[in-house]
């Protein structure tokens, strides 16, 4: 479906939202998406309109690091998680639909987050996201270490909002999120903690989006790669913990004791017997 929403809003006539100046200061621009032929980080745009300059390029594979570092496998989390994440961080500034998702709504002073005791300049902006593309990327990435550990990121709307509120200090940007199908960002076929990938000629693997997968998510960092099928938990029965090696073994000895003991009273009763008849034999 999401792809069908792309296909019909794919016209490029709709001026961006926002650009960077000479000081990489985000500012407000009526310019309509252009072919940008030098895409380091964002390079499944490469060959179609876009929305963002080189110094943005560059400034998003800068990021990519501390996704990689976050959400990937660098931090013992879900490379998907972290492919998916860039590939959000590209639309967001490199979309050629962005005039529609990205409403450029003023100018503020917020505290910055890294320092309470500094005060920035910010843009302010209104972000819409579809809600599946929501729900996609937060599935595969809820369950990696970051994410699960802290409270505001258990939600779709909580994730995204944290990050929107915690990258204020290196984008300039306050961003507010809202939810939404119509006129939001979409992400056709987000890749899932299920594919697999071809090997590419250097001997790595890359999504679909030239993110590169460097080994697959497990079950603890990502849903979508548990076993259904694989019972992880079962519920105890009356003989839950029962050792029947242990119990045979016990119950083993304990019989062949009880033979023995009998034996050996029965000995001694016939004992007992012949000595009480040899008694009276010679009285």
């Amino acid at each position: 479906m999401l792809w069908i929403l792309a296909l019909m809003q794919s016209t490029y006539g709709i001026p961006c939202g926002y650009t960077l100046d000479q000081n990489n200061q985000p500012i407000e621009t009526d310019k309509e998406p252009w072919i940008n032929e030098k895409l380091s980080a964002c390079k499944f745009y490469e060959k179609s309109p876009v929305c963002c300059t080189q110094s943005q390029d560059e400034g998003i594979g800068n990021d990519f690091v501390s996704l990689d570092a976050t959400f990937g496998s660098d931090g013992d989390g879900c490379d998907i998680c972290a492919a998916n994440m860039k590939r959000f961080w590209c639309a967001y500034s490199c979309d050629p639909r962005q005039g529609e998702f990205l409403k450029i709504t003023g100018r503020a002073n917020v505290t910055d987050p890294r320092n309470p005791n500094r005060t920035i300049d910010v843009q302010t902006v209104t972000l819409r996201i579809h809600p599946q593309v929501a729900c996609d990327v937060f599935s595969s990435c809820k369950r990696t270490n970051f994410a699960s550990q802290v409270s505001a990121m258990q939600t779709p709307g909580g994730f995204f909002t944290f990050q929107a509120e915690q990258g204020v200090s290196s984008s300039l940007q306050l961003i507010a999120i809202e939810f939404s199908e119509q006129n939001s960002l979409l992400m056709p076929n987000t890749d899932n903690c299920n594919q697999t990938f071809e090997k590419a000629a250097d001997g790595k693997f890359y999504d679909p989006y030239q993110f590169e997968i460097k080994k697959p998510c497990g079950c603890n960092t990502c849903e979508d790669s548990c076993d259904s099928q694989k019972v992880l938990y079962q519920e105890p029965g009356v003989f839950y913990g029962f050792d029947w090696q242990y119990v045979l073994f016990a119950w083993g000895w304990a019989i062949l004791f009880a033979i023995g003991f009998t034996l050996y009273r029965q000995c001694k009763r016939k004992n007992a017997i012949l000595q009480e008849e040899g008694d009276s034999i010679y009285n």
